[in-house]
């Protein structure tokens, strides 16, 4: 007798597809869009602001200070910086100018004449003697902020107060005046645009306003 036996075909092994990751793609996209549109929004909001920067030499290259300026026209500044440690370190903040139609005493920046000294000038002077006579002076080796009035003190600079009369012996004692280092007329004008990751050591220079 005779037995059939049914042979029974191999079934493909079955292969399990898994989907877990799929989702790592779409949400590396939507990050990279959103830092994409945040980046966007704050150069925006940058160029609104109009932040600038200028750089200027004394004499003989004795001394250099940077002007960074920001702000609408209605509310534009000017922040007088130092860089004692060069891109080693951090800026150092000495002085603030209003850029707007409020001030008009600031005049001219100048420097001293051996370049060791910066100092104001009066914008409308009451006489051509008054003309040159300052309104604070910034020793850049003293690192040290002489001021007629106290305005600077509503910004956190340290200052020391001086009279008119000390404020030019100061002048005095680094050979008197030298050339212009910044016009009235300059001042809130736009230098070199700085883009929003730039404003950054800058911004961290500047003292909390009260």
């Amino acid at each position: 007798m005779f037995t059939h036996t049914k042979r029974v075909a191999k079934q493909p092994a079955k292969i399990k597809v898994t989907v877990g990751g799929a989702w790592k793609p779409r949400l590396f996209f939507w990050l990279l869009a959103g830092a994409v549109l945040l980046l966007g929004v704050m150069e925006l909001l940058n160029v609104m602001r109009s932040p600038s920067l200028s750089r200027a030499k004394g004499p003989a290259g004795a001394s250099s200070f940077v002007l960074y300026q920001k702000g609408r026209p209605a509310s534009r500044e000017a922040w007088l910086l130092t860089e004692p440690a060069a891109d080693a370190g951090p800026p150092v903040c000495f002085q603030r100018i209003d850029c707007t139609k409020k001030d008009e005493v600031t005049g001219d920046i100048r420097w001293s004449f051996d370049g060791a000294a910066l100092y104001a000038t009066r914008r409308r002077p009451a006489t051509i003697d008054a003309a040159d006579r300052p309104l604070w002076v910034y020793e850049f080796a003293e690192r040290k902020l002489w001021s007629l009035h106290d305005e600077p003190l509503a910004h956190r600079l340290p200052m020391s107060a001086a009279t008119e009369a000390g404020l030019v012996d100061i002048i005095n004692r680094h050979g008197g005046k030298g050339p212009v280092a910044a016009p009235w007329y300059d001042l809130g004008k736009r230098g070199e645009y700085l883009f929003a990751w730039q404003i950054t050591r800058w911004e961290r220079a500047l003292p909390e306003l009260k």
